[in-house]
């Protein structure tokens, strides 16, 4: 996750859909064009607008931004993030393919 303050008005910047060995998930702000990927990138969505990054409306983000290379993300109530590939897995009971290869902390229930 990223603070207000980091977000310049005047860059454009993509979010990094990061997912570590241990199962944890998280997004971290990428500015475009920059070399260095945060630690644990699994994937880059596409340029993100402003007013969501300064809210840091990951829900809002995954319905507006796509990953690149087009395909669509889901945020659960907590920011979690899964492709939904994992969604339709998850829902129809079947083997998840985690993108890691290691599920993520999900909140209990």
């Amino acid at each position: 996750m990223w603070k207000r303050s980091e977000v310049d008005p005047n860059k454009k910047y993509q979010v990094a859909l990061c997912a570590s060995p241990r199962g944890s998930r998280s997004h971290a702000l990428h500015p475009l064009g920059h070399d260095v990927l945060p630690e644990h990138t699994v994937f880059l969505t596409e340029v993100v607008p402003t007013d969501l990054l300064l809210r840091r409306d990951f829900n809002g983000i995954s319905k507006s931004v796509r990953i690149v290379g087009g395909k669509q993300y889901w945020v659960d109530a907590h920011g979690v993030w899964f492709t939904m590939e994992e969604v339709s897995a998850l829902e129809e009971e079947l083997e998840v393919p985690w993108v890691n290869g290691v599920p993520p902390h999900i909140a209990p229930k």
